[in-house]
């Protein structure tokens, strides 16, 4: 647990598997995403502001962590770093966004994501990456 008073305290499921973790705040997106992982029998989280994702990060330690980069401040360069820094070297980040949006793609790049793929991309991978994030 967080000894940071201003950090909101999440809840570990008993027995639960290690989970990935989706930030979003796009709620079509987020059902796509987590239907299919439960699906292919695994779990995926979602945050949708900060504070819950860095709580969810440092408590749960999510074997992935997928990041759309339509959420704003949620996924902003400084915000990624101190997520990937919570998490830890071995947590893979797989970042998806507009392909026109270039500038967003290769901030996610520079914040150390890999892949950062086009939402198309992702959706057409989706049930592979979420495959290898849980072998």
């Amino acid at each position: 647990m967080s000894s940071d008073p201003t950090m909101p305290s999440v809840p570990t499921p008993e027995g639960a598997e290690p989970a990935g973790l989706l930030l979003s705040r796009d709620l079509i997106f987020t059902t796509k995403v987590t239907g299919t992982a439960r699906e292919l029998g695994h779990r995926i989280m979602v945050a949708g502001n900060t504070a819950l994702a860095q709580a969810m990060i440092e408590q749960w330690k999510p074997r992935v962590v997928f990041v759309d980069l339509s959420a704003g401040e949620l996924v902003s360069i400084p915000a990624l770093l101190a997520y990937r820094s919570l998490a830890g070297e071995g947590t893979p980040f797989i970042a998806f966004g507009s392909h026109v949006d270039t500038t967003a793609l290769a901030d996610a790049r520079s914040a150390g994501c890999d892949p950062v793929l086009a939402r198309s991309q992702f959706t057409a991978q989706l049930p592979a990456l979420i495959r290898r994030a849980f072998e």
